[in-house]
């Protein structure tokens, strides 16, 4: 076998050092050069003086750290035998005399983990935002409403400092007991994202959550509505007429909730909606998911519907479209979903001649659990859309009418398609949508 090996990634090529102990390559390093010739030059000089890091390491010792680490993950290592370990780096300074006495780590884990998710007064949301990155206040108050599964197992008291890597795995396994693994990996994740970031400043000196793994599983996948159901759900009385509006303009333009409640009479073009916001009941009005806008092809009837709800709203004076009882703030995004529910079943289980109440109750209990098993919800137009587009326009038009995609993909199909893409996505909403909307537009005439 070579005495290293080179490989290329994102331009740079990287060395991996042959370890003759463990018959292994070490971890890589970047050699900085984008010629194979020029890496192979320094990875050789290295062999002979030494790694030109900061550190300036010998080959032998970055080998030998190499095989240190191997043995401490692989070896069966009793807590006196870690102890004598530990006394060594001790000796040798490497570590504090009694780290288990560090006021920081002395720190109750709830304490902790609950002022980390407070979005107001976190140091770790203010160094994100301060570095550009994108993080929720929702996002936060999700986390922070996850951490009473850690208060249930580990309680109030035990401190950071205490918790090992043996006590989440078998929080891991108490969760999974009675959770989905997708909702399992989020508690834990509400957790261990916080005592990453600990390691990182100091705070510990090593992270117990390093290298648990996540549960394997896929989420349960959101049902999609049959032409026949999507043109029936129209086709009955709304309570609400936002609801049937916001419902209307999801399965046509496919927005999400948040997108829906978010638009405002300026974003309503000739024939185009321009996606710009979203609304977050605890963040106000940002930027869509992704922090990416886009611009949707607005059916004429679709867009006469939106006009008329932002003139009903002269009175208020609100901004938006789907108004809410406050001027500053749209409907909440939940009447949506209400809305369709109530069409979905009064479709599935309309009330029958000479009926009881009783039976009526329980023919649409049991359509409400079929409605349920089936993942039929608001978020379902998306697929919806998603599904019908498809089939009449390629797919990187459809990504880029819903926003299925990375934000530097977003960018690179905005820069380069998007009024070819547009046109394409235009008449393919006019011929998979205008159908649907058909018995609308008679009933109305």
């Amino acid at each position: 076998m070579r005495r290293f090996s080179l490989y290329k990634r994102n331009g740079i090529f990287y060395v991996r050092f042959l370890n003759p102990e463990t018959k292994k390559y070490t971890s890589a390093i970047s050699t900085g050069e984008r010629e194979r010739r020029y890496a192979e030059t320094r990875a050789a000089y290295w062999e002979q003086h030494g790694i030109d890091d900061r550190d300036h390491r010998s080959v032998s010792t970055h080998l030998a750290f190499d095989t240190l680490l191997t043995h401490a993950r692989t070896a069966d290592l009793t807590r006196e035998q870690v102890a004598q370990v530990i006394a060594v780096f001790r000796d040798r300074g490497l570590v504090d005399a009694n780290p288990e006495q560090d006021p920081q780590g002395r720190q109750p884990l709830l304490a902790f983990l609950t002022g980390f998710w407070d979005f107001d007064s976190s140091p770790y949301v203010k160094e994100k935002i301060a570095f550009g990155h994108t993080i929720g206040r929702r996002h936060c108050y999700e986390q922070s409403r996850r951490l009473h599964h850690w208060r249930e197992y580990f309680g109030d008291t035990i401190t950071l400092a205490e918790v090992t890597r043996e006590q989440l795995h078998s929080f891991q396994l108490s969760l999974r007991e009675k959770l989905a693994a997708k909702t399992a990996n989020a508690v834990l994740s509400a957790g261990t994202t916080a005592l990453a970031w600990a390691v990182e400043q100091g705070t510990l000196a090593t992270n117990p959550a390093e290298r648990l793994r996540k549960f394997s599983g896929t989420s349960k996948k959101r049902g999609i509505l049959s032409p026949q159901d999507a043109r029936g759900v129209f086709q009955v009385a709304w309570n609400d007429n936002r609801a049937r509006v916001g419902n209307l303009v999801a399965m046509t333009c496919g927005l999400r909730a948040g997108e829906v409640i978010a638009l405002r009479r300026e974003d309503i073009g000739d024939d185009r909606l321009h996606v710009l916001h979203s609304w977050s009941f605890a963040d106000g009005l940002k930027a869509p998911k992704n922090g990416e806008v886009r611009t949707v092809p607005l059916l004429r009837e679709v867009r006469d519907e939106l006009l008329k709800l932002a003139d009903s709203n002269h009175k208020t004076q609100s901004p938006f479209v789907f108004a809410g009882p406050d001027p500053k703030r749209p409907m909440h995004a939940d009447a949506l979903t209400r809305g369709l529910k109530q069409a979905y079943l009064d479709i599935k289980a309309p009330k029958q001649e000479n009926e009881s109440e009783a039976d009526c109750k329980q023919r649409r209990e049991e359509a409400r659990r079929l409605m349920k098993e089936d993942g039929i919800c608001f978020h379902s137009w998306r697929q919806f859309y998603a599904t019908h587009m498809a089939n009449r326009v390629e797919l990187r038009s459809v990504q880029l009418a819903t926003g299925h995609r990375s934000p530097a993909m977003a960018q690179h199909y905005a820069d380069h398609a998007q009024d070819e893409h547009f046109s394409d996505v235009a008449q393919a909403t006019i011929r998979a949508f205008t159908h649907v909307i058909a018995t609308e537009r008679e009933q109305a005439s």
